[in-house]
């Protein structure tokens, strides 16, 4: 009877396409600063302890609560999950057989259930209440928001609206409501009553996210800092940012949207996320806190600058991490084994592993650890080479393009580290081969001195039939040497690098596209050292039927000696264009460069 007098008490529809009081900054000014916030980032559950959530497959789903500072596991129970886990102050909250479930966070134990006439659309918790959003069964159009009590489960209050509502969002009291892409409703938690609405001229908002202090909504495009700003409902007037995704994680966004009932629960969504914390500017623009962000993609964490650089980066072992969050200090992800794992937020160094005790697969989790800064890093600094190399490297058929991203952030290094990395990739026979067509053209742009003595080093393999080897990457090899040309670099490495081209230039297992490569890469760093080998190599092959008849070795040979070349290889040439054992392919090609002088 309480339960109903509430529900009729409440607000009347509030939800409308028109309003004389969208963007007030007053009003919105006063919403915000009616929330109850903690000074500090904290969790929301009473204890302020770091926990996750997380709900666990099998035959009979189960539901667990882990308490992250005292890594011990608070509970596990069955439950019939069938939504993500929205947590309150001394409660959780989540979707189990077409009912609204709160458990109690001391012992999993089942408060109270709600019936939802409808398909809900998500829900949210603060310290005190629940609230849920449903398009309601039998009612065409029409969605209800509604607030239940988190101790007892009686509905307190509701609204209706024609039109779709997106999953809400809580606050310390506050309730943010989206509604038709357009409109985001800031509505008081105890009564239900409308404390200010922004409506978004230049973005949609899709996406509603809020931390323990600062609350955050936008659309994929980028996000917006809910402030007074937001009055201005433009990407101009407001406190917006956004920061660069790479192509290859183009999958990732912001956050949940709130209009899609598929992310109701669990998906694939939650495996692509950009995470990041943000702080207002007098300039309007969201800064980043710590000037850094990250992006968490299936089985990858990358790290980024706020410029976009990427700085770091993990992969986890053999699993994806099906659930992720940043606490401000730390990243914090969940595997589908059930293995968890803090990064620290600036250097990707792993300050914390653990093998939790939930005896399943994962479906997924979430975090309640707003703050929370894990012990420092036990482990040695990040190796970004050997990680870069190794996702570069991962014959995970699924992830090629993050792949991609790896190599070219590798090619940014600088060293014979990288270089050896990058040739490792290219010796690789299940890389596939796009992958070692990026890498050679990364080598060859590369133009790092210090990457030489790597890629004579390369050179030192050639084809033996007793041995069984032969030379990897002879091309790219050569490619990535010319491309050191007119750099700063050591005699003594130019004549190391001099005399294993010529060992591959006088090999006769050496194919002539190689050959145009190794010509090329002579002429380039030689500095006419390389004349006398050139000038031998002409002279063995100019009448030879495959090398002699090949365009594309015969223009090498030509513009190393007439381009690199004295007058001494100049009159060379015309002596050989002379001589009528010489192939006409070669003899135009010396003629052309000739006629060209």
């Amino acid at each position: 009877m309480i339960a109903a007098l509430a529900a009729a008490c409440g607000p009347s529809a509030q939800f409308r396409l028109t309003s004389s009081v969208d963007n007030d900054r007053a009003q919105i000014a006063a919403a915000l600063a009616a929330r109850q916030l903690p000074d500090q980032p904290a969790p929301i559950n009473a204890a302020r302890q770091p926990r996750v959530f997380a709900v666990i497959a099998g035959p009979h789903k189960q539901l667990a609560a882990y308490d992250l500072a005292s890594h011990a596991l608070l509970w596990k129970v069955p439950a019939e999950v069938s939504s993500r886990v929205w947590v309150g102050g001394d409660f959780v909250v989540d979707l189990e057989r077409g009912q609204l479930v709160a458990r109690s966070q001391q012992n999993g134990a089942v408060r109270w259930h709600a019936a939802i006439d409808g398909e809900l659309a998500g829900a949210a918790a603060d310290r005190d209440r629940a609230y849920a959003t449903w398009r309601r069964a039998g009612s065409g159009s029409t969605w209800r928001l509604a607030a239940f009590d988190g101790a007892s489960g009686d509905e307190l209050w509701h609204a209706d609206a024609d039109g779709q509502l997106g999953a809400p969002a809580a606050q310390g009291g506050v309730v943010f409501s989206p509604y038709l892409s357009q409109w985001l409703s800031l509505v008081d938690g105890k009564t239900g009553h409308q404390l200010a609405r922004l409506r978004g001229i230049d973005e949609q908002i899709s996406i509603v996210r809020a931390t323990s202090t600062t609350a955050y909504y936008g659309s994929r495009r980028g996000v917006f800092v809910l402030d007074a700003r937001s009055a201005a409902g433009s990407r101009a007037g407001a406190t917006y940012g956004r920061v660069a995704i790479p192509p290859q994680l183009d999958r990732a966004t912001y956050g949940r949207d709130m209009y899609d009932p598929i992310q109701i629960g669990y998906t694939a969504a939650d495996r692509a996320r950009v995470l990041w914390t943000g702080e207002p500017t007098d300039a309007g623009a969201m800064k980043l806190a710590g000037d850094e962000y990250a992006v968490h993609y299936f089985r990858y964490v990358f790290g980024f600058s706020a410029t976009g650089e990427l700085v770091w980066a993990y992969q986890h072992p053999r699993v994806e991490l099906v659930a992720s969050d940043t606490t401000g200090p730390a990243i914090v992800a969940l595997g589908q084994d059930g293995e968890l794992v803090a990064l620290d937020a600036k250097t990707g160094a792993v300050r914390l592993t653990q093998q939790l005790p939930l005896g399943g697969i994962v479906l997924g989790a979430t975090f309640d650890a707003d703050g929370w800064s894990p012990p420092a890093a036990a482990s040695p600094e990040p190796d970004p080479i050997g990680t870069l190399v190794a996702i570069a490297r991962d014959h995970d058929a699924r992830f090629d393009r993050v792949k991609e991203l790896a190599v070219t952030a590798l090619a940014k290094l600088p060293g014979g580290d990288v270089t050896k990395g990058l040739l490792a990739v290219l010796a690789d026979d299940r890389a596939p081969q796009k992958l070692k067509d990026s890498v050679s053209e990364l080598l060859a742009r590369r133009k790092d001195p210090s990457s030489l003595p790597t890629l004579v080093e390369q050179l030192a393999v050639h084809a033996d039939y007793l041995a069984g080897t032969q030379p990897d990457a002879l091309g790219p090899v050569a490619r990535a040497i010319a491309g050191l040309a007119g750099l700063p670099l050591p005699p003594t490495e130019v004549t190391a690098a001099l005399a294993a081209l010529r060992t591959h230039l006088d090999a006769p297992s050496t194919q002539s596209t190689d050959l145009v490569l190794v010509i090329g890469a002579m002429a380039a760093i030689g500095g006419g050292a390389e004349r006398p080998a050139l000038v031998a190599h002409l002279l063995l092959n100019h009448a030879d039927d495959d090398l002699g008849g090949d365009a594309a070795w015969s223009q090498a040979i030509v513009h190393a000696l007439h381009e690199h070349g004295g007058s001494a290889e100049r009159e060379l040439l015309r002596q050989v264009a002379s001589d009528p054992r010489t192939k006409p392919v070669l003899s135009h090609a010396i003629e052309d460069a000739i006629a060209a002088d």
